[in-house]
């Protein structure tokens, strides 16, 4: 039972996948769950700009009312741009679907004011990882429904959260929580894979709910491993 948690990459049904829950072999794979769709706004620009990904889970969940909210996501763009934001948004221009766990690292650094802007790939991630506070307990609601995540009350109990150490937390054991209720009904064993696990945080949280998870540690989990796991499909 494979978990690729990583940043963008293309889909078999032309989408960008990130968060995706699989049973496979050496044959072939079966994707059993993924986190729900969530648009990209601006594309490319989106993996660099966390407010563009957070704004449109805003979208999702209040739809225009977003323009008259006062988060640290909504502040960090002009009136004019969250309309125009909300008309590529709801027409779907240059926006996207994605499901990835990267891009809703990013998302959540926005809404909690931690991170608009990127420098550098993973920034938003570490920044997360820094603020984890190991003495907060709980996770967040989240919704698990034809094979589909929804994050979206997670996202509105984050956001009347207060102390945004507690919210980074809970996150963390949120994803951990949505791993384990996905992986409950298989008896197989559980693989992790991805950039995401380079997380150090959310790796330590798995490999203590689950110590017998396999990790790769001679070959890296992101975009390092992609060349030997392609030799190795074609020997096969």
């Amino acid at each position: 039972f494979g978990v690729a948690f990583d940043g963008t990459g293309y889909g078999d049904d032309g989408k960008l996948w990130g968060g995706e829950f699989m049973v496979c072999d050496y044959k072939g794979y079966e994707r059993v769950a993924h986190l729900n769709y969530f648009k990209l706004l601006g594309g490319a620009k989106a993996i660099k700009e966390p407010r563009r990904v957070a704004l449109s889970l805003l979208f999702d969940l209040y739809g225009e009312d977003v323009l008259t909210l006062k988060n640290p996501t909504t502040q960090s763009f002009t009136l004019t741009e969250l309309k125009t934001y909300f008309i590529a948004w709801k027409k779907g221009l240059n926006a996207p679907e994605s499901s990835s766990i990267g891009r809703l690292f990013d998302a959540v650094a926005s809404l909690l004011g931690i991170c608009q802007m990127m420098h550098f790939e993973g920034e938003s991630g570490m920044m997360l990882e820094e603020l984890y506070d190991s003495s907060v307990l709980g996770h967040y609601r989240f919704g698990y429904e034809d094979m589909k995540i929804d994050v979206l009350s997670m996202l509105a109990e984050m956001l009347a959260e207060s102390d945004t150490s507690v919210a980074v937390s809970r996150f963390f054991h949120t994803l951990v929580e949505m791993i384990a209720v996905v992986y409950e009904p298989y008896d197989l064993p559980l693989v992790l894979s991805g950039g995401v696990f380079q997380n150090r945080v959310l790796l330590e949280l798995m490999l203590k709910r689950f110590p017998e998870a396999i990790i790769s540690n001679a070959i890296p989990p992101n975009d390092g491993g992609i060349a030997l796991g392609q030799i190795v499909r074609t020997l096969i």
